[in-house]
């Protein structure tokens, strides 16, 4: 299953050779698929998808985009043209890139199907940045869900939704750092549209390498527009961003760039590294204080009760009751008694 951040990847097109051994996904059913009938759609679905990610991975465009259904359109909402522009930009700049599933879950209910799972992307640009002679070792992770529709026999999908992305590509010194977690980059999942927000860059390097870096935000949306970095460089063990959310409830991007130098008389540049974390951004409605469908059934049902309390307590329950009784003695014929017989 191949959800697509491609967005973030295609940040880097133009800054990332790995195999994956080819060994079938594991997958669970959850307790709400047990009978037989929907055993057996898990298991479509599954060869669905390994099938998707064998073809993705031999690079074959027509045969991926048949796994989507015509109106597909993604969390980030992008269509499956956008979709199939991206893919292809992807692997012609990273031509090696290979991407594997763990940890899937697919529910079936009827004819819809929810697949969750976690993502993992590996690859080496065909570019080398000539600041550094080297080439950029890619790797993410992404976390998600899609969501698939069964037309016929067949199962497509409709859409998918990201919860969590992390992606690092590096450059020389750079992807060694990476690959030791000397320099991260931290951001929330998750935030209200129009909040603030922390983006944070931590060091831990060698007392003469000096970093110089810089924090932007972009607004998933394609075709993308590159924000302006502003260099700094940094002296302390960290360098931190206040970010505003826009309010459109577009999904953000936050990438950090630096740069790695050294060199006491002429510093010069050891390694780049390009680290990015995908913030959500949730529309905020403001008609509503609270939200969610179990908030929403437990405040209806609450309401019914009180209103059933209300109806006893005004007394009105009891005159129902009452005229119920006075209603059913006028529609029943009275019969006669036999007199009192006194001897």
């Amino acid at each position: 299953m191949k959800r697509f951040f491609l967005i973030i990847l295609i940040t880097f097109i133009s800054l990332p050779a790995f195999s994956f051994d080819s060994q079938s996904t594991s997958f669970s059913v959850n307790a709400e698929n047990k009978d037989i009938n929907n055993i057996t759609e898990v298991q479509k679905i599954n060869e669905l998808l390994d099938n998707l990610e064998n073809d993705w991975n031999l690079y074959k465009i027509d045969n991926l985009i048949k796994y989507y259904a015509d109106d597909f359109v993604n969390g980030d909402g992008l269509n499956i043209g956008s979709v199939k522009n991206l893919t292809v930009e992807l692997w012609e700049a990273y031509p090696d890139i290979k991407t594997k599933s763990q940890d899937r879950t697919i529910r079936v209910y009827g004819e819809y199907a929810t697949v969750e799972s976690t993502d993992i992307f590996e690859g080496n640009s065909s570019m080398i940045r000539q600041e550094v002679g080297a080439n950029g070792v890619l790797k993410a992770v992404s976390v998600g869900q899609v969501f698939l529709k069964k037309f016929g026999p067949m199962w497509k999908i409709t859409s998918d939704k990201t919860i969590f992305e992390r992606v690092s590509i590096g450059y020389a010194l750079g992807g060694e750092l990476i690959d030791q977690n000397k320099i991260r980059l931290s951001a929330p999942e998750q935030v209200p549209g129009g909040q603030q927000y922390t983006a944070r860059l931590d060091f831990e390097l060698p007392p003469d390498i000096k970093p110089v870096a810089a924090i932007s935000k972009e607004v998933l949306v394609y075709p993308q527009i590159a924000a302006e970095d502003k260099f700094r460089l940094i002296n302390e063990p960290k360098l931190e961003r206040l970010i505003p959310a826009n309010k459109n409830g577009k999904n953000e991007l936050i990438t950090a760039t630096v740069g790695l130098t050294g060199g006491a008389l002429k510093p010069k540049l050891l390694g780049l590294a390009f680290l990015t974390r995908r913030v959500n951004v949730v529309p905020v409605n403001e008609l509503l204080s609270e939200t969610g469908i179990t908030k929403s059934s437990a405040r209806s049902a609450l309401n019914k009760s009180v209103g059933l309390l209300d109806f006893y307590q005004s007394g009105t329950m009891e005159n129902e009751i009452e005229k119920n009784k006075n209603d059913k003695k006028q529609k029943t014929p009275e019969t006669d008694t036999a007199p009192e017989i006194k001897e």
